[in-house]
């Protein structure tokens, strides 16, 4: 029975040359397995095969300049004898999975160039070395054009070059003419060109119609695609006007009236907050519970909403929450993402841990917001830094696992950027890094979200509470990190600040290391704190090899401020508005400019 004909598609994202790093979410959309192979002609891919069953999916990453193809092998088997993988279309003679050399045609080639001619980007299906499955390729950014090949090849294919399957004489793959005849007329071009024929010597065939209508269109194609990518990378706004959001955001899409009866007309509010209000749900034809963030109505564009979506269709992690939908309608938006039974990290601690402190679950949880960090800024194909770390924006699953949420102020940015430029503060006051209102301090980078993640951890211990620094003899006018905290510190007596709260030996070595960690983070300097690679390794690693970092130079209070601003609170994500960072004094970021400058010189 011949091979039904399908799908095998391509997904090439960030085709643009302002990124590092490329992704291709390659989906097997055919009736059969599909063994995904790639080469290298310049660059490299962190994958050079693997398995494709009907209906998975998988995101490969390139490096940012990268010339090479991908082509689908099909048919493979392994031999149980000798353990040889080999395929009967598409091989590239490995004996594994993985390739290390260019594919045996006939096969179906994606080809890329990708950022190696004066940045522009270069793609099409090619079917010069034979076919053997159908390819699309689709960019994401929706500027270009899609570009492949799905043809019948029992329509299409010359009988005489078919390869036939021997158990229904019906072809599944189809030849060139001249891997039937090796001549000198018919292999002109492809997998078997002589050297030294000049392309334009290259004579017609009897052969030269069978995909050459199709050819012709593939090369206006390419031709318009290239010409639509650099008209919009001359484009300095983009115009968000919620038609072409699905071509940047890969996601289901749910009209509001989906929303509203999916919310039982917003019957359950979760919680409330500055960017719009929470509510619970279920998803249309499941059972299964979901959390839906009405945000605001707003006539702006709705790059914010835009980023808070893209942002997070972009990962996939234990400890990120996971996006399942989004609604635009005009001004109506809505955020569809999964439901976190115990809630915000706060409520969690508060209701969870009011009377007896579990560091073992403190610290799994603080171990595994480190993990989602470092994902974001290290293993993501695009960086992403999320600039509003906070208790309440990291929810709790039914296991107690974390899940980094709310990418509203979330930023991407080059892998290799260690610096960002910031138009304006973004985050929430208590957690803000100091670099992020005052460039005095130093640039904004990946940096900012450690800062963010110590005072964290800081708090979950009770490092933060105010009963427990007024019992110190703390000054309560500088709250902006827990300076008693170094008086033990200082003394050799790190623990003594909890010792009512730890009965077990394990317990010690647990919160020695948030301790340490969270000093660590919350250093001034952004170039004096750990990078969140580092941060995982400090906590899974052994406690003597931690050392007890410098003190921070005393900056912004997080709790009180003296002057004109009066108190500031503690906020949010979902109860209440983010505080606006403008309400600190000018004079203590002047005297803390000072004392840095000072200590800097």
């Amino acid at each position: 029975m011949a091979l039904r004909i399908a799908l095998l598609l391509f997904l090439a994202s960030h085709l643009s040359v302002s990124v590092t790093s490329r992704s291709f979410t390659i989906e097997n959309k055919c009736d059969y397995t599909i063994w995904p192979a790639t080469y290298n002609y310049q660059g490299s891919v962190d994958t050079t095969g693997f398995i494709l069953e009907k209906g998975e999916k998988r995101t490969i990453n390139t490096t940012s300049s990268w010339i090479g193809y991908l082509w689908g092998r099909t048919l493979c088997s392994r031999d149980s004898s000798t353990g040889y993988f080999s395929c009967i279309t598409g091989d590239c003679d490995s004996g594994n999975i993985e390739c290390s050399k260019e594919g045996v045609p006939p096969a179906t080639l994606a080809e890329f160039n990708l950022a190696s001619d004066g940045g522009n980007d270069y793609y099409d299906v090619s079917v010069i070395n034979g076919y053997n499955v159908p390819v699309l390729v689709t960019p994401e950014n929706g500027l270009c054009k899609s570009i492949g090949c799905d043809i019948d090849i029992k329509k299409t294919c010359p009988t005489e070059l078919w390869i036939p399957d021997i158990r229904s004489n019906d072809p599944y793959a189809c030849r060139t003419s001249c891997q039937k005849n090796q001549t000198r007329e018919l292999c002109c071009v492809g997998h078997y060109q002589e050297v030294g024929i000049p392309p334009q010597e290259c004579k017609r065939t009897i052969y030269s119609g069978t995909f050459n209508r199709g050819s012709s269109v593939f090369a206006m194609i390419i031709i318009i695609a290239i010409v639509i990518k650099v008209k919009a990378n001359d484009r300095r706004k983009s115009d968000w006007d919620g038609k072409n959001i699905e071509a940047v955001v890969m996601l289901k899409r749910f009209s509001y009236v989906q929303v509203k009866k999916m919310t039982k007309s917003f019957a359950d509010v979760l919680g409330r907050g500055g960017f719009g209000t929470v509510y619970k749900g279920k998803l249309p034809d499941s059972s299964r519970d979901v959390a839906v963030k009405i945000l605001k109505e707003s006539n702006e564009n709705g790059e914010d909403f835009i980023n808070e979506v893209a942002s997070m269709s972009r990962t996939s992690h234990v400890n990120i929450v996971s996006l399942l939908g989004f609604c635009y309608e005009g001004s109506k938006k809505a955020i569809i993402y999964e439901f976190m039974p115990n809630g915000s990290l706060d409520k969690f601690i508060s209701e969870k841990m009011s009377e007896k402190m579990e560091w073992k679950t403190l610290y799994n949880i603080a171990v595994g917001v480190s993990r989602g960090l470092e994902y974001l800024h290290n293993r993501c194909v695009t960086r992403i830094v999320h600039f509003d770390i906070k208790p309440q924006n990291i929810l709790m699953d039914g296991q107690s696992c974390p899940k980094i949420s709310d990418f509203g102020l979330a930023k991407l940015c080059k892998n290799n950027e260690s610096i960002m430029s910031m138009l304006d503060t973004r985050g929430t006051a208590g957690y803000i890094a100091p670099e992020v209102f005052s460039k005095n301090f130093g640039g904004v980078s990946h940096k900012s979200d450690v800062y963010s993640y110590g005072m964290v951890v800081l708090e979950m211990i009770g490092a933060r509470d105010k009963e427990k620094a007024q019992k110190s003899g703390s000054n309560n006018k500088s709250m902006y990190f827990p300076d008693w905290i170094y008086k033990d510190v200082e003394k050799g007596e790190i623990m003594s600040f909890f010792e009512e709260q730890i009965t077990e030996e394990d317990d010690e070595i647990l919160v020695r290391k948030m301790v340490l960690v969270g000093l660590w983070c919350i250093q001034t300097n952004p170039f004096d704190r750990p990078s969140m690679s580092k941060v995982v390794e400090m906590l899974e690693g052994s406690p003597e090899a931690l050392r007890i970092p410098p003190k921070p130079l005393l900056s912004i209070p997080a709790i009180i401020v003296q002057g004109s601003a009066g108190e500031v609170e503690d906020t949010s994500g979902f109860s209440k508005p983010s505080q606006d960072t403008s309400l600190y004094s000018e004079e203590a970021v002047q005297d803390i400019t000072e004392e840095h400058s000072l200590r800097s010189s």
